[in-house]
């Protein structure tokens, strides 16, 4: 493929802490209030595993005031993100893998965002689509972004069909839609969902710990500074990285990730709830499948983000 990106196809449509511990697979939730960053994370814990499910818990679980609002006087409503442009926003799918494709589109379609997809691209179509989607004047216009990204890479990057390629950065994909270089995306939430298939050796969440603050690499720390705008130019990044070992495409071709099926189906069936409690059952089903399959068919899932209010990824 050589020149600009080819669309392969496109359809439009319209304070407290709670740590939750997850045996075997998840290792430890940690949300800090207001602007917060968490990692959900697939591991090895031998802790005692506790899962909250929306006021119904195994075992008492401690959450925010932001998150739960169940302090707040009757009269002060939590605060929420807008959600009522039409479409709500652009979603970019780029997919390296072609599994996926289709029912990603129609999930994301069904909730009202503009679908864009492209199938098999190269890095330097990658990069062209990208600087597109990064500067498109409509954001402006819309009160969200989601950009679906599927494909080979390594631990920070992506991979295009030419494999031969270093690679695309994943913490370059963030910055180029952060608050200072995407000014018509400030204030409003941009989500990232991550299904990447690498060689996995040992266990990929061993060198990953939780952190305080957004997990970003060779940044100018002038880029870090707030500008003129009170909005933090990190704030509102909804970051969930998936890993599986690359092997699970040569055992089976065609199968969907087990990541981005029931992604689907939460955001399907249950769209009217915060986007971070269904992330939390995410994990839990996740945790399920890790359960009862080798260690080459795991999925390893992190999530991270800065969102500052509640985020429903529908209408009120």
């Amino acid at each position: 493929m050589t020149g600009a990106p080819s669309l392969g196809r496109m359809g439009q449509g319209g304070g407290t802490s709670y740590i939750n511990s997850l045996q075997a697979s998840l290792t430890k939730v940690s949300l800090k209030d207001p602007s917060y960053i968490s990692r959900i994370q697939n591991g090895r814990s031998r802790e005692p595993r506790i899962v909250e499910h929306l006021g119904i818990q195994r075992e008492p679980v401690k959450t925010s005031i932001q998150e739960s609002g169940a302090f707040l006087p009757r009269h002060i409503h939590e605060e929420r993100y807008r959600m009522q442009s039409k479409p709500l926003g652009i979603c970019l799918i780029i997919d390296c893998i072609g599994n996926d494709t289709e029912n990603l589109e129609g999930t994301f379609t069904s909730l009202g965002y503009n679908v864009q997809c492209f199938l098999f691209p190269n890095t330097d179509d990658i990069i062209q689509i990208f600087c597109r989607f990064a500067h498109m004047p409509q954001h402006q216009d819309y009160d969200s972004f989601v950009c679906v990204l599927v494909s080979r890479g390594g631990s920070q990057s992506m991979l295009g069909m030419d494999q031969y390629h270093s690679g695309f950065s994943l913490d370059r994909i963030k910055r180029m839609f952060m608050g200072d270089m995407c000014p018509s995306l400030i204030g409003k939430p941009k989500l990232f969902f991550i299904q990447n298939y690498e060689v996995l050796e040992g266990h990929p969440e061993d060198s990953s710990l939780e952190v305080d603050g957004p997990a970003m690499k060779d940044v100018d720390p002038k880029v870090l500074q707030p500008g003129p705008c009170t909005v933090h130019p990190e704030a509102d990044i909804f970051w969930s990285l998936c890993t599986a070992d690359v092997s699970q495409l040569e055992q089976s071709s065609s199968s969907s990730s087990v990541y981005l099926k029931n992604l689907s189906q939460q955001l399907k069936q249950e769209r009217k709830r915060p986007l971070v409690d269904l992330h939390v059952e995410l994990m839990d089903k996740v945790y399920a499948w890790n359960s009862r399959v080798s260690a080459k068919e795991k999925y390893y899932l992190s999530l991270q983000h800065t969102l500052r209010k509640k985020l429903i990824l529908s209408c009120p």
